[in-house]
């Protein structure tokens, strides 16, 4: 029964002197990647992209209330069967265009996530040359702990390798895809 204790008490403290030893690091990814300027500068030019398409939009949009107003006026004059073929016509119309904004919206959506993606890779990269140079055993994304030393907190180090490269970060406008 002692040689058992004896064995625990050993395989204890070895576990407890490999846990100590390892080298433990945190970083912000949400933070590299949301200050990254080169991801700000894109989104802008997505947002200037997008605002001609938002124009036509809108246009399309008051052309549809227009056939629906016209419609409302024009139950008084017209037959049910033309009105049902005009609303039929309408009801086409909307759906089309609500196809359209939502190929917009997934289409900017998927643009923007491929950024991110790509400068994720960045920082993995960069993470991994960090990782070799100063014998980090673990690195922590700041989402998955709830509390570290400031101390421990590499995402500023990191930031500085990051500003220092060149990124093309590219997306395609709406009509070319």
């Amino acid at each position: 029964m002692s040689s058992i204790k004896i064995l625990t008490f050993l395989l204890a403290i070895f576990f407890c002197n490999s846990a100590i030893a390892q080298k433990i690091v945190v970083i912000n990814i949400q933070f590299l990647i949301d200050n990254n300027i080169l991801y700000q500068d894109t989104i802008k030019e997505i947002e200037k992209s997008q605002q001609a398409y938002l124009q036509k939009f809108k246009n399309i949009e008051n052309d549809l209330q227009s056939i629906l107003n016209e419609i409302e006026e024009s139950k008084l004059l017209l037959n049910e069967n033309e009105i049902n073929k005009k609303i039929n016509k309408y009801n086409v119309d909307l759906s089309d265009f609500k196809k359209l904004v939502e190929d917009f919206n997934f289409h900017y959506q998927n643009q923007i996530i491929s950024i991110r993606d790509s400068i994720l890779e960045e920082i993995l990269f960069i993470l991994e040359n960090y990782a070799i140079e100063n014998n980090i055993d673990l690195i922590l994304d700041s989402t998955s702990y709830l509390i570290a030393s400031n101390n421990i907190d590499i995402t500023n180090d990191i930031n500085l390798e990051l500003e220092n490269i060149d990124l093309k970060l590219e997306y395609k406008d709406f009509e070319k895809n």
